[in-house]
């Protein structure tokens, strides 16, 4: 059983717009499997962990200030 007419058309005519493609378009601008880091979407940019640190310590000393003047 072969292919209908249109169909073996079809397939010629793609197979031949891509014989026809230039090697320079089938290539990426992005070297593939070059990246050192695979989860750099995921890094963090800016040092949370030292902020965290930094607005704790803040918030308790004027937790503490507030406490010792009683204010509610």
């Amino acid at each position: 059983m072969s292919p209908p007419p249109s169909e073996t058309l079809v397939r010629r005519l793609l197979f031949r717009a891509a014989k026809r493609r230039p090697r320079a378009l089938l290539r990426s601008s992005i070297p593939h499997a070059t990246d050192t880091d695979p989860n750099r979407e995921l890094a963090q940019t800016e040092p949370t962990a030292i902020l965290f640190f930094v607005f704790l310590s803040i918030f308790m000393l004027l937790y503490a200030i507030v406490e010792k003047m009683h204010v509610r």
